[in-house]
């Protein structure tokens, strides 16, 4: 088997330990670095760190980006492709997937322009304005935050209250709690069913290899009760 130098980065959190060390135990060289502070043992004692990823560069064979997120602002897909326009192969985004991941209603754009049908959806700036179209629409809705917070997964609220009211006040209490760090919301109407997504590695010209089906339907308590329907 032919061997190849192996460079992962977590930009942020530390999320692809494990594919970290199944290359490493495969005979590859590896160097992984996490940049958040409070992960940063994650992993050791399994894989060989580095603590300046830069400087490793032009060391490796393949760079891998593990998310989008460097530190609380998007943008491993930008330095994804200012990595490829040097010459270097690199598994991560572009910036076209940071704007994907963290603008959910530009996401949904692209799904529509494509023919996919998608659920009523609101993108609000302002709690404000938020909360004045859920009392002038009353039906319960799913808030889902904007940009960084978007990972505090406690923030994804299901509404159950016909009339909203449940929502205007989870939106009021993070208007106080998270206005400084909320950059906006997403008001989804909210719709019985499983969430199932499709997830594949694209090349640029394919998807590449197998996909992988996921069902955000987790059976945790009594009445089929769970943290995300």
């Amino acid at each position: 088997m032919d061997t190849a130098n192996f460079l992962f980065v977590s930009a942020d959190a530390a999320l692809i330990t494990d594919l970290a060390w199944q290359v490493h135990r495969e005979g590859h060289a590896v160097k992984y670095h996490i940049e958040s502070e409070s992960d940063r043992e994650i992993g050791d004692g399994f894989v060989p760190k580095t603590d300046d990823w830069r400087a490793e560069v032009d060391w490796a064979d393949v760079i891998v980006f593990d998310d989008i997120w460097v530190g609380d602002d998007v943008g491993t897909g930008a330095l994804a492709r200012e990595l490829r326009e040097e010459g270097h192969a690199v598994v991560g985004g572009t910036p076209n997937t940071d704007r994907l991941e963290e603008d959910r209603g530009y996401a949904m754009e692209v799904l529509e322009d494509h023919g996919v049908n998608t659920v009523e959806h609101h993108v609000f700036r302002e709690f404000e304005a938020g909360i004045r179209h859920v009392q002038e629409n009353p039906a319960p809705y799913v808030i889902k935050p904007l940009g960084e917070v978007q990972n505090v997964k406690r923030l994804l609220y299901v509404g159950n209250e016909d009339d909203g009211s449940d929502v205007v006040d989870v939106l009021k209490a993070y208007e106080k709690a998270w206005g400084h760090r909320m950059k906006g919301f997403q008001l989804q109407r909210k719709v019985e069913g499983v969430e199932v997504a499709i997830c594949g590695f694209f090349d640029g010209n394919e998807f590449v290899d197998r996909v992988n089906f996921n069902f955000e339907h987790k059976k945790l308590f009594p009445g089929n009760m769970a943290v995300f329907r």
